[in-house]
Order: structure tokens, then sequence, then C-alpha cells
């Protein structure tokens, strides 16, 4: 998200555009690199489709930390 100001000085969030497969997040952890290419061409996908994408990657990030915090 970026942040863009609106007539009155405020802050609004903006969306960045979609993750494409050409876009390589790469992180140096390759458990948070993949868990983040599970979110490659959601927009693609049905909006129902988008609650269990987000829940997996978020439990393999959870994981991840708690993997990391020992």
């Amino acid at each position: 998200m970026t942040e863009t100001p609106d007539a009155g000085g405020a802050a609004v969030l903006e969306p960045e555009a979609p993750l494409t497969a050409g876009d390589a997040v790469t992180t140096s952890d390759d458990a948070v690199d993949e868990a983040l290419s599970r979110l490659v061409g959601l927009e693609d996908q049905p909006l129902r489709a988008h609650v269990a994408v987000f829940d997996a990657v978020h439990g393999a990030l959870q994981d991840r930390l708690a993997d990391a915090e020992g």
C-alpha cells in the first residue's frame, strides 16, 4: 500500500499492483518465500478462495516465526 494525501491533506492508502508470476519475492528465507509465493495470481482467483490462501500464508508465516524464536 502506498499513502497519498487526499484534498484535505489526510493520508489515503492506495493498493499496489497485484503480484504476478514474474514478481520474484525473495527474503533470503526459503520458508517465507514459499509462503509468499502462494499470493502470486491470487487476484485471478474467486474472492472466496482468498480467505483460504490468506489463512494458509498467515499460518506458514506464524510457524516460521515460531521456529525462529526457538
